[in-house]
């Protein structure tokens, strides 16, 4: 399925570069899948210059037929999870490893707690597999800050979230920051450029040099493990506020601008969104409501 998905998405945006970005796997990961299937169906489906994209003639022929039954799969797949919303018991749910390890398990205890006889199944992955699995109907949901839109996932809005700084607990009071007192004092750390909610903070940050040398980690744990040892500071997600409170840091409002951030869940495109799932978001909500209090100085 993630071969055909590859070959519509490529013949219909004519562009590789395009079909990755909205698919969320990397150029040569989309390249390797169209190699696959011409090896598999022994043609060209493409013809590609520096600059185009055009289907072959065997490409043209097998257009309509992938379509046709990428649709009829997902059809299939949405009558199924139908028929067995209503006894179903066991939900799959996905989220990056700070979503997973500081809030889905008092959200499944919470759960648990209304629906006993359901299980819970909890996979930590990074953003990109959490939104493939989600497209291939292996996770029922997916549960972070996808900035990304795409046709084949759909996002439904659960919590606004905001960006703050992090910095080492101090017996500082905690009072709100703006964006232009960001640039003097101690470094501030970051997550990989590639990840969307490092674009949107480097995209507020005023006159910061492109390219300029800075601490880069991909793990959200690690950063704030760093914040923690006084390496620098970080400009993160309000809803790590959960995850924080492992660590001896503070969390402090951004302002001028406020930068709001939703929280989704995102589930395939044409999936019914079950009662259990519906009722699984909502015990989220409810624990990242209590849990996002920021961290405050000690006093």
């Amino acid at each position: 399925m993630r071969q055909l998905r590859a070959f519509v998405a490529i013949a219909r945006l004519q562009s590789f570069t395009r079909a990755a970005e909205q698919l969320h796997i990397t150029q040569p990961g989309l390249s390797g899948m169209v190699r696959d299937i011409e090896q598999q169906l022994d043609c060209r489906l493409f013809e590609r210059t520096t600059r185009t994209v055009a289907l072959t003639e065997h490409g043209r022929a097998f257009l309509p037929v992938a379509t046709r039954v990428l649709a009829e799969l997902d059809a299939a797949a949405s009558s199924l999870g139908q028929l067995s919303a209503e006894g179903r018991s066991r939900l799959v749910v996905g989220a990056t490893p700070v979503v997973a390890s500081s809030i889905l398990p008092q959200a499944c205890r919470a759960f648990a707690g209304k629906h006993p006889g359901v299980q819970v199944e909890v996979h930590d992955l990074e953003r990109t597999q959490v939104h493939a699995a989600v497209q291939d109907g292996e996770l029922d949901a997916g549960f972070g800050v996808f900035l990304d839109a795409s046709s084949a996932i759909r996002r439904t809005p659960l919590l606004k979230t905001e960006l703050v700084l992090v910095e080492p607990a101090g017996r500082q009071p905690v009072v709100p920051v703006r964006w232009s007192e960001l640039q003097g004092g101690a470094p501030l750390l970051a997550l990989p450029d590639r990840n969307p909610i490092q674009q949107l903070v480097d995209s507020h940050m005023p006159g910061a040099p492109a390219g300029a040398p800075r601490q880069v980690f991909n793990q959200l744990h690690t950063l704030l493990a760093m914040v923690e040892a006084a390496a620098g500071r970080a400009v993160l997600p309000s809803f790590v506020g959960a995850a924080a409170r492992r660590y001896r840091v503070v969390l402090r409002t951004i302002t001028r601008p406020r930068v709001p951030l939703d929280f989704y869940e995102i589930t395939r495109a044409g999936a019914p969104r079950t009662p259990l799932l519906v009722e699984f978001g909502r015990c989220l909500v409810g624990v990242m409501q209590q849990r996002e209090a920021y961290p405050q100085s000690p006093t």
